[in-house]
């Protein structure tokens, strides 16, 4: 459990018919992007928020890091990865079920870094509570699947901002 000082926006339990091995699942979605190209690497406030989010997730000892093979994504996730010394390993935002079990094979947490348009689906799909869409806008979220006996999601805002 991340013990960050966030507000807790949302705290939502359910049973879940097939758990993944990995009991703790961290997802986000990139950083913020530059606005030009068709795959924008991150921003100077983006690359800043990808280290704040290897700060805050510094004391979880992660299992693995998945990231999309866009550049924002990327980039979000190998600060993460960086400070655990961990690889990032690809995932096809088009194919979640492939995601879904890679982490079955994972043993402890994972993070694993999205889209606006795919994290809240694999949050629903990997715990089977339903999420609200996020916008262009929201960098700042982090989701905490737990899948247990009871499965649960924990939202939470980044302590960040970009000046």
């Amino acid at each position: 459990m991340l013990n960050t000082g966030k507000a807790v926006v949302g705290i939502l339990l359910c049973a879940l018919s097939a758990p993944v091995a990995a009991n703790t699942i961290y997802l986000v979605r990139h950083a913020e992007k530059q606005h030009e190209g068709a795959d924008p690497a991150l921003t100077e406030c983006g690359k800043a928020r990808a280290q704040a989010l290897a700060a805050l997730l510094s004391e979880v000892k992660l299992s693995a890091v998945y990231a999309t093979p866009y550049k924002r994504t990327q980039q979000t996730a190998a600060a993460v990865a960086m400070q655990q010394q961990l690889k990032v390993s690809l995932y096809d935002p088009r194919e979640p079920i492939l995601l879904k079990e890679q982490l079955e094979q994972a043993t402890g947490p994972v993070l694993v870094v999205g889209h606006s348009n795919t994290v809240p689906a694999l949050v629903t799909m990997l715990s089977g509570i339903e999420v609200a869409p996020l916008s262009e806008q929201q960098f700042d979220l982090l989701y905490q699947v737990e899948t247990n006996e009871v499965t649960s999601v924990r939202i939470s805002r980044q302590n960040f901002v970009c000046h």
